[in-house]
């Protein structure tokens, strides 16, 4: 038997103790580098929680500026516990709702995650309808294209124009609560982009640790 043939035969054992197989008919499927598998990134569920707890936090520090603007703008103030409670506890909903949209978005999860944001609605029930038109033209601002962030100042500025040309005029503590009202739409608008702009799939890094594919070898 000549040199080339002994080393020819000597190959797959050469190879097997380097750890890299041929990828010929022959080959072990077993010993093919893995593909890892599709999903989200590992700590996604810390992630979720995170975003859920930031959220939920951020909603019910908007709640107490709402309760501040809603005294302000009252002809008759009057304070309650009941009310209080209830306006902080559905703004902390609402954040804790966008924080798990803004989550699913950033690992990749499902675009159905969306609907996730639907308890942040309540916020517009009722008197909370005032604030709808503000916050579309905050979110325009804040994410549209130059055109737009034009047409969303004119919106956002809708319910300052009507409420301030009321006769008589204002007194200075409405003005100022319609001011800030007006101003606290500005995270409502940041909110709603966030649930409505485009779902883009996000590139799911692989596993640390994992090994490289091994090169394809061709016996001589």
């Amino acid at each position: 038997m000549s040199a080339t043939s002994r080393r020819a035969l000597a190959m797959p054992a050469i190879l097997a103790s380097r750890g890299t197989t041929s990828t010929g008919p022959g080959a072990d499927a077993d010993h093919l580098p893995q593909e890892p598998p599709p999903g989200p990134p590992v700590g996604g569920g810390a992630v979720m929680g995170r975003a859920l707890a930031a959220g939920m936090l951020g909603g019910a520090l908007w709640g107490v500026v709402a309760r501040v603007f809603m005294r302000l703008l009252s002809d008759d103030p009057q304070f309650s516990w009941e009310g209080t409670l209830g306006i902080v506890g559905v703004a902390a909903l609402a954040g804790a709702s966008v924080g798990l949209v803004h989550a699913a978005r950033v690992t990749g999860r499902s675009r159905w995650w969306r609907l996730a944001a639907l308890p942040g609605l309540l916020l517009f029930a009722g008197p909370g309808s005032l604030l709808l038109p503000t916050t579309v033209g905050m979110a325009a601002v804040l994410r549209g294209r130059p055109v737009v962030r034009a047409l969303g100042v004119v919106v956002a500025m809708v319910p300052l124009v009507v409420l301030a040309g009321n006769e008589p005029p204002l007194p200075p503590m409405q003005v100022a609560g319609l001011t800030l009202m007006v101003a606290s739409c500005a995270p409502l608008g940041w909110a709603l982009g966030e649930v409505v702009r485009r779902w883009r799939p996000l590139q799911v890094p692989a596993p640390q640790g994992a090994r490289e594919p091994a090169p394809e070898v061709v016996p001589a």
